[in-house]
């Protein structure tokens, strides 16, 4: 998964993370992901660095933490 290239998603949030916050601004950002982890119940965590920094909160996010169903796979690193 490190080194994939994803698409976040306010539509796939919205459906997989109904009563979390949207993060619209995130909406279609692409990114590479930096770190995966797999937690104990079983959920997907990745950390991503925006191929272009996001605006957020009075200045820019050049990297975020989401769950991976928050995102699009656009592709996949080959090994």
């Amino acid at each position: 998964m490190i080194g994939s290239l994803v698409k976040f998603s306010c539509e796939k949030r919205e459906l997989y993370f109904p009563n979390l916050s949207q993060y619209e601004e995130f909406d279609n950002q692409v990114g590479l992901v930096t770190k995966y982890n797999k937690n104990e119940d079983g959920k997907e965590y990745v950390s991503v660095r925006w191929l272009k920094p996001v605006p957020y909160h009075n200045g820019f996010s050049k990297s975020s933490n989401f769950p991976l169903l928050s995102f699009v796979v656009i592709s996949k690193k080959l090994n």
